[in-house]
């Protein structure tokens, strides 16, 4: 077999899958659309569990640091915003302030989007260094949410 045969393979997979589910979603409740529902039966099925969610999250940032290069013994995380975003059927994303350090040396801090999979771990997606944002502060606008942006702006230290 392929690797181009596997893809098609998975792809057709996971249309069927889709469409299953989406077949199997009772009729909204109380004028609740079906999309709404399919979003938030997909925030459950990906996003972990409150008792794992910031263990999870620490591992996964931590890792991603290292793997950068980046300073990453002592990690803080903030939430921009409490709870996921979701767009259709996408995984879910986070949206985080992060500050890490290697004692008093090394430090960086910035805006990071991850995206929760599988209740197991978060995949980095973005991450934004706050001297980047402060040199630059309009590349914020393609990778994070409007609403979130002066936040960001803020812990950044840009006006």
């Amino acid at each position: 077999m392929t690797i181009q045969t596997v893809t098609v393979s998975v792809t057709i997979l996971l249309s069927v899958a889709t469409l299953v589910t989406a077949q199997q979603l009772p009729p909204p409740a109380n004028g609740g659309s079906a999309m709404a529902e399919v979003r938030a039966s997909h925030v459950a099925a990906n996003a972990p569990l409150d008792a794992e969610f910031g263990k999870l999250l620490e591992r996964d940032v931590r890792a991603y640091l290292a793997a950068q290069g980046l300073p990453s013994r002592v990690v803080e995380i903030d939430l921009l915003r409490k709870g996921a975003t979701q767009s259709g059927v996408s995984l879910p994303k986070y949206y985080l302030w992060v500050r890490a350090s290697d004692g008093a040396r090394q430090r960086v801090e910035g805006a990071m989007r991850v995206a929760a999979m599988e209740r197991r771990s978060f995949e980095i997606t973005h991450f934004t260094p706050a001297a980047a944002i402060r040199a630059d502060p309009a590349l914020l606008a393609a990778i994070y949410p409007a609403l979130l942006i002066p936040a960001i702006r803020q812990h950044a230290g840009t006006p």
